[in-house]
């Protein structure tokens, strides 16, 4: 399993936390973040929270074990509340508020100083070697059931 990092984020009951720095590259050329670049603070903060939960979705990917699966973006809905800036420092929150039998659902807001500047429901399905979507293992759903 890949080694967790200081700055992999932790765990605070069920929500799981994940800082980021706003830097320039990030950012149009106001010094606003431009709007794709939450999608990504957001899919590193689930990375990290699953190494977190100890899954490790580099070994899943291998299909080395007929019960791996690997998981997807299902759908996203994302409300823009207020943005960032280049140099803010981010503290993504996510918390899984629905485990099904072959998805779940995870909320995670973006924030600063405790403020929520972007919300988002993003849904994620598990899917097998062949594309299709694949119920997910037992050991798998212990270990999301936080």
């Amino acid at each position: 399993m890949t080694e967790i990092l200081p700055h992999s984020g932790s765990m605070n009951g069920k929500i799981h936390n994940f800082n980021v720095r706003v830097y320039y590259e990030d950012t149009d050329i106001g010094g606003v973040v431009y709007y794709a670049n939450y999608l990504k603070f957001m899919e590193r903060a689930r990375s990290e929270m699953l190494r977190d939960l100890g899954i490790d979705q580099a070994e899943m990917l291998d299909y080395n074990n007929p019960e791996d699966v690997s998981f997807v973006v299902k759908r996203s809905e994302i409300d823009f509340n207020s943005p960032a800036r280049f140099d803010d420092h981010l503290v993504i929150k996510s918390e899984i508020i629905k485990l099904g039998g072959a998805s779940l659902i995870i909320k995670q807001d973006v924030t600063k100083n405790d403020h929520i500047l972007v919300t988002g429901m993003i849904k994620i399905a598990a899917i097998g070697e062949n594309g299709k979507t694949k119920r997910l293992p037992q050991n798998i759903k212990e270990k999301l059931n936080v």
